[in-house]
């Protein structure tokens, strides 16, 4: 997600959708009354006949919809605004929001803990290396904001009746510098692919390193665009977020078990905890962010900013999440603290 555009003073974001991520947090911010404008389609009588015509408008929020692991936001409102000759203002109508997309939002306030998550998502950049490989060749790109930097673009021995161990020596090779780029650069997590069995030989050099392995058409930057164009990477960066809560989660069930008093659950005690600036952090259910009780909501949510404000960490979980239901079972709002209270 890009910032294009902040004006605090008239409540104005304007902002750019680069990955499925970033339509996942519009879903979590944007709430009911807010204004957004963007374009869209929509069909229009013609005298006898209905086309559906580009257009921009200005919609009040309803609601929004996200559909996990896909590409599209659904924002549901009326138009507030919309060109004249259309006569289109007051009706109901959805925005499909997708990838590269660019989006104004307008809203009475902007909470501490709505512009966080913005900024978190448009810094938040996992350390990434895409390696490909073939038996004689292998690539190493470095995915950065700014684009793809390659690190390294090499030949290898080509396999040979009289040197039996060729193969095994070049996967030792690629396998060795794989782990040199990572250390130095922190790398987080290796995307591993190539056109055929090469790349598991290699794997099996990389025992301490997360991995994904995937298959593409060639060891080279054509191969490279390949991977780059499909959806892998965004569930890299997403199974890594979930991996965080999961973390989270594990210390709070061995806190619980421990009875250490740094774990706190249910809304009025967390509530207490938020005031204190005793949360570190905090597991919400996506659930709560949508209830239809408002006041509800609006409660869950002076939580969550209280939070932030406090310099504690909000993680939202949602329903595809491993840890959904723990979570949901210690009433969808659970806390791990920095010291006890009570």
């Amino acid at each position: 997600m890009k910032i294009l555009e902040f004006d605090d003073k008239r409540g104005i974001m304007k902002l750019h959708i680069e990955n499925e991520d970033d339509l996942w947090i519009l879903h979590i911010i944007l709430k009911k009354g807010d204004r957004v404008i963007a374009k869209t389609t929509r069909d229009v009588s013609m005298g006898r006949e209905s086309r559906r015509i580009p257009m921009i408008i200005k919609l009040q929020v309803e609601h929004t919809e996200f559909q996990s692991f896909t590409s599209r936001l659904r924002i549901h409102g009326i138009i507030l605004d919309a060109p004249e000759r259309f006569g289109i203002k007051g009706s109901h109508h959805t925005i499909n929001l997708d990838i590269g997309d660019e989006i104004v939002i307008e809203k009475d306030h902007w909470s501490k803990f709505d512009i966080e998550k913005i900024k978190r998502q448009e810094e938040k950049h996992l350390k990434m290396l895409i390696v490909l490989v073939d038996f004689d060749e292998y690539l190493i790109a470095l995915p950065m904001k700014q684009g793809i930097r390659i690190l390294a673009e090499k030949s290898l021995r080509t396999p040979n009746k009289e040197e039996e161990n060729i193969i095994e020596e070049n996967a030792k090779e690629v396998a060795n510098e794989i782990l040199s780029y990572a250390k130095s650069l922190g790398i987080e997590v290796v995307l591993l692919a190539g056109p055929g069995p090469f790349k598991e030989i290699v794997s099996n050099f990389l025992k301490n390193i997360k991995l994904y392995v995937d298959s593409v058409s060639s060891a080279t930057r054509s191969g490279l665009n390949e991977i780059l164009k499909r959806d892998i990477i965004d569930q890299i960066s997403r199974d890594y977020e979930i991996s965080e809560e999961t973390k989270v989660m594990e210390k709070i069930m061995e806190n619980l078990a421990k009875d250490t008093g740094l774990v706190t659950y249910g809304k009025e005690e967390v509530k207490k905890s938020a005031e204190y600036g005793a949360v570190d952090k905090l597991l919400v259910i996506e659930d709560l962010l949508f209830s239809d009780n408002e006041e509800e909501r609006m409660e869950i949510e002076k939580i969550m900013e209280e939070v932030e404000n406090k310099n504690g960490r909000v993680l939202i979980v949602p329903k595809d999440s491993p840890i959904y239901y723990e979570v949901r079972n210690l009433t969808g709002l659970v806390a791990l603290l920095r010291f006890r209270i009570n």
